[in-house]
Order: C-alpha cells, then sequence, then structure tokens
C-alpha cells in the first residue's frame, strides 16, 4: 500500500494526489453545505425579523461565500503538490485573480440589493425617475468596484498600474470636466431622493422660483409656477440652492392691512374688529379664527391688521378672495367706511 502512495504519476506523488482530491473535493461538498444553511437562514429568518435587511444582505453573500468556499478547497488542493516555480506562479496568480472576481461579485451583489431595498419603485414614490434611478446608482456603483477590481488584477498579473494610471488620467480628467454637469445633476437627483426635501405635488420655493413640483426626473425637474408655467430646473441647483417647502407648512399664514376712514366712531370699527374675528363661520377654508387688531389710528385713517390661516388642503387664492368679498360686504353692511 504504501508502494503505491509513494508511486509517482505526473510528476506527483499518488499520495499527493489523494490528498489534492480529497482538499478540492471537501471545498465544494463544503460549498453546497454553506449554501444548503444560509437557505434555512433565509427561510426560517425571514418571518422571525421585521426587517429585511438581514435577508438581503445573507441573500446576496449567498453564492460569493459558496464560491469563496469552495475555492479555498481547491487551493489547498493545489498546495499539497509541488508545482515548478513557473507553474506555481501562475496557480497563485489565478486563484488570486478569482479571489477577487468573487469578492467584486459579492459586493456588487449587496450594493445592489440595497439599492432595490432602499429605493423604491412602486407605490407612491418620492419622484417620478426613482425606478430609473435604481440601474443608474447600480451601474455606478458596479462600475466603481469592477474598475478596482480590474486595477488589483492587472497588478496581480505584474503591470505597471502607476504608469497605466498616469496614462489615464489625462483621459478621465477631460471625460469628468465634460461630464461635470451631467454628473452634478445626477447628483443632485440623488440629495433629493436621500434627505427628501420634498415630494411631487409638494409646492416649493427655489431662487426666484414659486410653483408645484410635476416631475423630477435624473437629470432635470419641472416645475408648475403660480402662473401655470412650466419651469425645467436641473437637479443639481437641489443641492446648491435653499429650499422652501410650502406645502410642508400645516397651513398657510396670510397677513394683510385694512384702511378705514379716520371718522368711523370708535364703536364702529369696535364692531368691525368682531365682523373680521368672525369670518371662519362664513368663509371655506379658513383655519381657526382669525386674528383682527387696531394697530394705528389716525384723523385721516385708521389700520385694521388681519391674520389668518388657510388651511393646508384649502384653495389658496379662493380663500383669499372669499375673505376679502366677505370683509367688504360685513364691512358696507354696518356702515364702516373703507379708504
Amino acid at each position: 500500500m504504501q508502494d503505491l502512495l509513494n508511486y509517482v504519476l505526473l510528476g506527483q506523488r499518488v499520495e499527493q494526489w489523494f490528498r489534492a482530491a480529497a482538499f478540492i473535493a471537501g471545498g465544494f461538498i463544503a460549498g453546497k453545505l454553506c449554501s444548503w444553511i444560509l437557505a434555512l437562514v433565509l427561510k426560517h429568518g425571514a418571518s422571525k425579523t421585521k426587517s429585511k435587511l438581514d435577508d438581503i444582505v445573507i441573500a446576496g453573500l449567498r453564492l460569493p461565500l459558496v464560491l469563496l468556499i469552495t475555492l479555498g478547497g481547491i487551493g489547498l488542493g493545489l498546495y499539497q503538490l509541488v508545482l515548478s516555480p513557473p507553474a506555481a506562479l501562475w496557480a497563485d496568480r489565478i486563484l488570486s485573480i478569482a479571489l477577487i472576481l468573487i469578492l467584486a461579485v459579492g459586493l456588487n451583489r449587496i450594493i445592489g440589493a440595497l439599492i432595490l431595498h432602499y429605493v423604491p419603485s412602486k407605490g407612491r414614490a418620492l419622484i417620478k425617475g426613482e425606478a430609473a434611478l435604481q440601474p443608474v446608482l447600480r451601474n455606478f456603483f458596479e462600475t466603481i468596484v469592477w474598475i478596482f477590481a480590474g486595477v488589483l488584477i492587472l497588478r496581480k498579473l505584474g503591470y505597471n498600474i502607476s504608469a497605466l494610471l498616469a496614462g489615464l488620467g489625462l483621459g478621465g480628467a477631460a471625460l469628468a470636466l465634460a461630464s461635470k454637469d451631467t454628473l452634478s445633476n445626477v447628483f443632485g437627483s440623488i440629495t433629493v431622493l436621500v434627505d427628501k426635501p420634498f415630494h411631487i405635488n409638494d409646492r416649493i420655493k427655489i431662487g426666484s422660483y414659486d410653483g408645484v413640483i410635476t416631475e423630477i426626473g435624473i437629470r432635470t425637474s419641472r416645475l408648475r409656477t403660480l402662473e401655470n408655467r412650466i419651469v425645467v430646473i436641473p437637479n443639481s441647483l437641489f443641492a446648491a440652492t435653499p429650499i422652501e417647502n410650502v406645502s410642508s407648512a400645516p397651513h398657510s399664514k396670510v397677513s394683510q392691512t385694512i384702511q378705514v376712514k379716520g371718522d368711523n366712531s370708535s364703536e364702529k370699527i369696535e364692531e368691525g374688529l368682531a365682523l373680521l374675528r368672525e369670518l371662519h363661520k362664513a368663509v371655506p377654508g379658513l383655519e381657526g379664527p382669525p386674528v383682527a387688531a387696531l394697530v394705528s389710528v389716525g384723523g385721516l385713517f385708521c389700520q385694521i391688521s388681519l391674520i389668518y390661516n388657510i388651511a393646508k388642503n384649502a384653495d389658496y387664492w379662493a380663500t383669499i378672495n372669499g375673505v376679502n368679498l366677505e370683509t367688504l360686504r360685513r364691512f358696507e353692511g354696518a356702515g364702516i367706511r373703507l379708504m
């Protein structure tokens, strides 16, 4: 038996071939066992945890872990053999490249799963472009991962990475300058997605524009102004310009001044203040009773300050119009003269 194990076959003892085959087969078996265990964990763990994040991570790591264990078995098997220096060098390179590729695949699977989990593609989406943003984000991060993987592979193969990167630097700088605006707009849409300063159909103020957001894409967004005009806004402005979300307020506060003639008696002015404080009973869209106060007096005219809140879902301009018309009717009925 010992003679059989010591028999040299293709430059290796039979015992070495057996050990190599055992490690390689063990790697495959351990990989299959790992895959089976992870499948059980996913099956039983999904119903026990409210968050799906752990399931996403395990599902993303399942294939890379299996490949990693299998690769480890192959590596241990090859190390049982006495290889020539060139063969050992290429075996080391091939195993290292396979390891880099497996790690890149695993990282990309986790990143892709997290993007699909945190960037919804249906339901009441934050922005219209969320579904389109998923492949953009995935391609962006996958490209970065594969670039790093490619650099590591070239370095392992013995290439001069510094010289290669120096040559690519000029082309990369030119490409970066040419695509600067596009990248700024894409990152602007990502800013909206992450920070969530507004949703579609929210009224916002940005720069000199005031209107309702109707669409947000990857590069540009559309805002319908109060004059019913569509303004196309580059998404880069959202990352560089302060945004006021008018719709986020529970109501809209309106302040205005009413001037009445100075020859109105104090009783008439007091009656007018009482009439203003009851406007919410006659005008739909008002939230709570208005605040009315006499803020200045004079021989020519007196000034009344009127402050009221318009409900969030009420028609803004229709409510203001209703308040002013009802004020005129009540003052005319009470004989209060305006300036």
